[in-house]
């Protein structure tokens, strides 16, 4: 299955910033990616997306997120004193890490976001019937080769593994809601969006005149984030423990708990009151992070 480009430059890299005395040190160990969520019909902000235990492994320090730039070379994006937003309710068991996307440089990103339309919620995935078998792809960080001048990433692939209604344990958040997935997790893909496209089915005619249906792949949705390869829970005995060593089960959180800390109530605040600072000054182009995302 071909990835199309518009989803391979909604990547990034994450690293810790560590100045040094002729430059900063650079060692990535997550991935991040772009979303845009609506401020009008027509209008929306960018913001970042990673996994909340790479933000926390990079507090207090800055994070570094870099991305490829149009003239092919990368683009290296401080946080500065910005600080991540966590899942409002629930952050002891939702992964999740959410940044605002604000930069004087931001035309210069060869980037493409996501958009909130294609967030696979509940509704999203009732109407396009997506389940168990229904083909992923993730795409993120390869830390042993993400390119010497222009980033690459990867992309691995699997399949929907398990939708369970109750939460699952997990080692580091408790019981998480989640979805399981056929398909290892590596490190570096720690935060990956996690895309999936539902089948879809047409009917036809068999030689007899029999009812039969042709199935394919449909369109791409936002499953969600990974948050990594699947460990037993240290409550569990050694005996389960050596069991479940690569089993080749990964962890994702689903989009919808995404969306709900995309739309933290500080988050939202910060979004109000930057679009009224806009339109207070009669003439004023957006600013870089003010994109359109219809």
């Amino acid at each position: 299955m071909r990835i199309p480009n518009v989803l391979l430059k909604s990547v990034g890299f994450v690293s810790r910033f560590e100045p040094e005395e002729d430059g900063a040190r650079i060692q990535f160990g997550g991935t991040a990616f772009i979303v845009g969520v609506h401020t009008d019909e027509r209008s929306g902000l960018a913001h970042i997306v990673t996994a909340k235990h790479v933000a926390e492994a990079i507090e207090p320090a800055e994070a570094v997120i870099a991305m490829n730039a149009k003239d092919g070379l990368p683009l290296y994006l401080r946080s500065g004193s910005q600080r991540w937003f966590y899942h409002p309710t629930e952050a002891d068991s939702v992964d999740v890490a959410v940044l605002p996307f604000g930069s004087p440089r931001f035309r210069e990103y060869d980037i493409s976001w996501i958009p909130e339309e294609i967030f696979a919620t509940d509704q999203r995935i009732e109407k396009f019937d997506i389940g168990l078998g229904d083909e992923l792809v993730i795409i993120g960080l390869f830390t042993r080769f993400f390119g010497r001048k222009q980033l690459v990433p990867l992309v691995r692939s699997g399949n929907i593994a398990m939708m369970s209604k109750e939460k699952l344990p997990t080692q580091g958040f408790g019981d998480m809601e989640v979805y399981l997935a056929e398909g290892r997790s590596i490190g570096g893909l720690s935060g990956s969006p996690v895309f999936v496209r539902n089948t879809v089915k047409t009917p036809m005619q068999t030689a007899d005149g029999g009812p039969a249906y042709m199935s394919g792949l449909g369109t791409f949705h936002l499953l969600g984030l990974m948050h990594g390869h699947w460990d037993l829970p240290v409550s569990f005995s050694p005996l389960e423990q050596r069991e479940a060593v690569n089993m080749g089960v990964s962890i994702v959180v689903p989009a919808k708990k995404i969306l709900e800390t995309l739309y933290h109530p500080d988050l939202v605040k910060m979004r109000k009151e930057f679009v009224e600072g806009l339109n207070k000054e009669e003439g004023l182009k957006a600013d870089a992070a003010f994109k359109d995302i219809a």
